[in-house]
C-alpha cells in the first residue's frame, strides 16, 4: 500500500511539474502576443498616408474637449477606446486645419458634424478662425449635413459652400436662458431652505427661494444673451450674405417658411440662402469626388483622409518639449473644489500641485492657463489664488485665457493674473458670493420622524441637517458671505488696478460677455488660447513653438476611468434627446453646490453651466 501511495505522489509530482510549465509557458506566450499586439498598433499608426492629393475629412466626434490632448502613444493605442467614448480635443482640430493649409496634397475640406455635440460659441469662434485661414489659403471649404442644429450651423457657416441632404433642415432659435424654479416643490417637501448671498443679480440660488426669475437676473441675462446673439447672428448674415431682417425673419416666422415651401424644411432652408445645394448622401459623393478625385474602391465616393489619421502624421501643438526654456500650458476645466479631482473638475491640491511644479522648474519661464469653470467652492478658489500668487512672486509671468466660461470663483483665480486673455463670447464676472443651509426638521416632522438631544454649546449640533438653523447660525452664515463678497471685491480692484467703486459698480454678479468684460477692465484682451500664449511668449523672450502642456503623466487605465467617469448615465443615453436635457438640468439644478463642498458652506459660482451656447 505504501508503494502505491509512493507512486501517486511521485504522479501527482510530475502531473503539477507539467501543469506549472504549461501555465508559466502560456503566460510568457501571453506577454509576448501582448507586446506585439502593441507594437503592431504602433507601427499601424505610422503607416503611410493614402495618396495625394485627396480631401480632409474633418468629423468630430462626441464632445469637443478643451482638456489636454491625450499624449503619444497613448493617443495612439486608445484611438478605438476614444472614439467609444465620444470626445475629440480641440487642440487637434485647429493642428489638423492649420497643417491641412499649407499641405500641398490636401486640396479640399469636407466639414461633417453628424457626429459632432452641441458646440460652445467660444470653440466655434476658435475652429472657425481656423477654417477661415483654410479658405485664405485658397483652398476650398465644404459643409456637409443631413441636419443642422443651431451650433452646429454656426460653425459650417465658415464653409464656402453648405450642403444639406433633402430630408434635412437647419434649425435655428436664437439663444435663450431658462431655469427650473423649485420654491413650491420645496415648501411642499418641507425643506427648509435657508439662503445667504450677497450682490444684487447673484442669481444662483433663485430657482431654490423664487418661482421666476427676479427682474434683476431677467434684466442682466438679457444684456450678455443679445450680446452673444448679435456676434452669433452677424457671423450668419456675414457669411451667407443676408440681411438681419431676412435672418430675424426665418427664426421668428419659421412656420410661414415651412408654409410656402410645403412644410419641405430643406427646400426652406435653400429658399432663405442658408445653405446652397440640396443633395443626398449618394449625390453629395459624386459631387466631391468630381472635386477631389475618386476613391480608388469606389469610385462614386471621393478621395479622402480622415483628420484623425491626419492628426498622427503633422507636428502637435504644445506637445514637442523644448530644449531649454518653456512656457507651461496648463488646462484647468469644470467646478472648483476642494482636494484633488479628475481632470473634468479643478482640484484645489491637483492645480496648485501644478502650479508649484511650474513655479519650481527653473525651465518654465511662463505660465498660460486655460480656464473653463463656473466657478465653484469660495475656499478651493482662494487657495489657488494663494499659489498662483507665490507662482507670481518668482518672476514668472502668468496669463489667463478664458474659454467658454471663466465666472465667479474661477474669476477669483484669475483677478491678480499679469494677463486676461477672453474670448469674445466667453461668459465671465459673475463677482458674488452665496451661502446655503437646507434642513429637513419639517420634512422628517410630517412622517414622525423627531430630533432631539443635547450638546455641551450651542453650536455643538450646529452641522446637522435635521435641525433648524439657528438665528445665531444664520447671522455667522450671512456676515460671513458678507466678508467673501468684501474679499472678492478688493480681490478684483488690487488684480485689475480698480478702485473699490469701480469694482463695486460691475459685480454684484453680474455676468458679462468677454467683449463687455474688455470695455469694463475686467479682461485686458480679446483672443484666443493662441493668443494668450504668444503674449506669455513675448513677455520672455520665446516663442509659441516653446510652449508646452504642463500636466500629471497618466496610465491608459486612469485614462480610460477618466474619460468614463466624465460621460454621462448609460440609462439617459437611451431617452429622447428633449427627455435627456431636461434630465441633465434637473440632476444639475439639483445637485448645485452639494456637489462640491466648501469648508464653510460658503460659494463662489454662477450656474451657467445649464446655458448651453
Amino acid at each position: 500500500m505504501r508503494a502505491l501511495f509512493d507512486r501517486l505522489k511521485i504522479i501527482i509530482k510530475t502531473c503539477w511539474r507539467i501543469l506549472s510549465f504549461s501555465r508559466a509557458v502560456f503566460a510568457n506566450l501571453l506577454f509576448v502576443l501582448l507586446l506585439v499586439v502593441l507594437g503592431a498598433s504602433l507601427l499601424d499608426y505610422e503607416k503611410a498616408p493614402p495618396a495625394t492629393p485627396a480631401a480632409l475629412l474633418l468629423k468630430p466626434v462626441g464632445v469637443i474637449t478643451e482638456a489636454a490632448p491625450i499624449n503619444e502613444p497613448w493617443h495612439k493605442i486608445l484611438r478605438e477606446e476614444l472614439e467609444e467614448l465620444q470626445q475629440s480635443a480641440l487642440q487637434d482640430i485647429l493642428d489638423v486645419v492649420k497643417s491641412a493649409a499649407h499641405d500641398t496634397g490636401i486640396t479640399l475640406l469636407v466639414l461633417d458634424l453628424s457626429r459632432t455635440d452641441e458646440l460652445s460659441l467660444s470653440q466655434i469662434t476658435t475652429i472657425g478662425e481656423a477654417l477661415q485661414k483654410f479658405r485664405e489659403s485658397g483652398k476650398k471649404l465644404i459643409a456637409i449635413g443631413s441636419h443642422f442644429s443651431q451650433s452646429h450651423y454656426l460653425l459650417a457657416c465658415y464653409a464656402d459652400e453648405i450642403i444639406l441632404n433633402p430630408i434635412g433642415g437647419v434649425e435655428l432659435t436664437g439663444f435663450a436662458r431658462n431655469r427650473l424654479y423649485g420654491r413650491q416643490a420645496l415648501e411642499k417637501l418641507k425643506i427648509n431652505f435657508n439662503f445667504f448671498r450677497a450682490g444684487t443679480y447673484k442669481s444662483a440660488l433663485e430657482p431654490f427661494f423664487r418661482d421666476n426669475m427676479s427682474d434683476a437676473a431677467r434684466q442682466a441675462n438679457q444684456v450678455w444673451l443679445d450680446d452673444l446673439w448679435q456676434s452669433a447672428g452677424n457671423r450668419i448674415v456675414s457669411e451667407r450674405h443676408l440681411l438681419h431682417e431676412e435672418l430675424n425673419d426665418y427664426i421668428n416666422n419659421y412656420d410661414q417658411h415651412l408654409a410656402v415651401n410645403q412644410g419641405n424644411a430643406a427646400q426652406a432652408a435653400l429658399a432663405a440662402g442658408l445653405v446652397d445645394r440640396l443633395l443626398s448622401a449618394p449625390q453629395w459623393r459624386r459631387y466631391l469626388a468630381g472635386l477631389a478625385g475618386s476613391a480608388e474602391k469606389d469610385h462614386d465616393d471621393f478621395k479622402q483622409i480622415d483628420w484623425r489619421d491626419y492628426a498622427q502624421q503633422i507636428q502637435k501643438s504644445y506637445r514637442k518639449a523644448p530644449t531649454f526654456e518653456k512656457i507651461a500650458l496648463i488646462v484647468a476645466r469644470g467646478t472648483i473644489t476642494p482636494g484633488p479631482q479628475p481632470d473634468y473638475r479643478i482640484g484645489a491640491d491637483t492645480l496648485s500641485s501644478l502650479l508649484r511644479r511650474a513655479r519650481c522648474d527653473s525651465a518654465v519661464k511662463a505660465v498660460v492657463i486655460r480656464l473653463d469653470s463656473g466657478g465653484g467652492s469660495m475656499t478651493a478658489s482662494e487657495i489657488i489664488r494663494q499659489e498662483l500668487l507665490q507662482l507670481k512672486e518668482s518672476g514668472k509671468p502668468v496669463i489667463i485665457s478664458m474659454g467658454r466660461l471663466a465666472a465667479s470663483g474661477a474669476y477669483w483665480i484669475s483677478a491678480d493674473a499679469d494677463e486676461i486673455w477672453a474670448e469674445p463670447t466667453t461668459l465671465t464676472g459673475s463677482i458674488g458670493v452665496f451661502g446655503a443651509w437646507p434642513t429637513f426638521e419639517k420634512s422628517l416632522d410630517a412622517i414622525g420622524i423627531h430630533n432631539d438631544g443635547i450638546g455641551t454649546s450651542l453650536w455643538a449640533d450646529s452641522h446637522n441637517p435635521t435641525r433648524p438653523l439657528l438665528p445665531a447660525q444664520a447671522r455667522a452664515l450671512q456676515l460671513e458671505v458678507n466678508y467673501g463678497y468684501q474679499r472678492f471685491l478688493e480681490i478684483v480692484a488690487g488684480g485689475r488696478r480698480l478702485s473699490l467703486a469701480e469694482v463695486e459698480k460691475i459685480a454684484e454678479g453680474r455676468v458679462w460677455s468677454g467683449m463687455q468684460a474688455k470695455e469694463i477692465g475686467l479682461v485686458d484682451h480679446l483672443g484666443s488660447l493662441a493668443d494668450a500664449v504668444n503674449a506669455a511668449a513675448a513677455r520672455v523672450g520665446l516663442s509659441a513653438a516653446d510652449a508646452v502642456y504642463l500636466q500629471d503623466e497618466k496610465s491608459a487605465a486612469d485614462i480610460i476611468s477618466s474619460l468614463l467617469k466624465a460621460q454621462p448615465e448609460s440609462l439617459l443615453a437611451f431617452l429622447p434627446k428633449s427627455c435627456r436635457d431636461l434630465a441633465g438640468t434637473i440632476e444639475q439644478q439639483a445637485s448645485g453646490f452639494w456637489t462640491f463642498p466648501d469648508p464653510e458652506n460658503i460659494y463662489v459660482y454662477s450656474f451657467l453651466e445649464d446655458f448651453m451656447q
